[in-house]
């Protein structure tokens, strides 16, 4: 998922679609208004990138993937821009992620809680660091492949 489709679920989330898995023409043109607006409401851009075909196959994961529900529930209570952006780990990627602040093999687990949302360069440039350790490093290459935090 990158972050253009994240904002897309974040919308589809928002607009409290419901519907089953295959919608009429009037429903799938109603999904892509709610989604459209609440888009305007929460990002408050002009443009709107996504087509009613995109709105649709995102509803349809959303609704049946428990980890892209994680996401967005993540995005929406922390942000959805990686959260080490501009700290001075380097560029990111469009890639996106669930960062665990504490990490998976140290028993963190998946919940809003305990994760923000990362890049994939930036998650898998920590691993299985903490926060404090991570951001002492000066350098910007993979160290520690003990744990895998997605």
């Amino acid at each position: 998922m990158n972050t253009n489709e994240l904002k897309l679920c974040i919308d589809i989330y928002k607009a409290e679609l419901g519907g089953g898995d295959r919608p009429t023409v009037d429903q799938r043109l109603n999904a892509a208004r709610a989604v459209m607006l609440a888009h305007l409401n929460t990002f408050d851009e002009s443009f709107f990138p996504y087509t009613i075909d995109d709105i649709e196959r995102w509803a349809l994961t959303l609704r049946k993937n428990k980890d892209t529900q994680a996401k967005v529930k993540i995005a929406i209570a922390h942000g959805y821009r990686c959260f080490w952006e501009e700290r001075g780990k380097g560029p990111c990627s469009e890639e996106i992620e669930a960062g665990h602040i504490v990490p998976r093999c140290r028993g963190g687990e998946l919940t809003i809680e305990n994760c923000w949302i990362e890049c994939r360069a930036h998650n898998n440039q920590r691993r299985d660091r903490s926060i404090e350790d991570y951001m002492a490093s000066e350098d910007m290459t993979t160290q520690s492949l003990a744990c895998f935090s997605t």
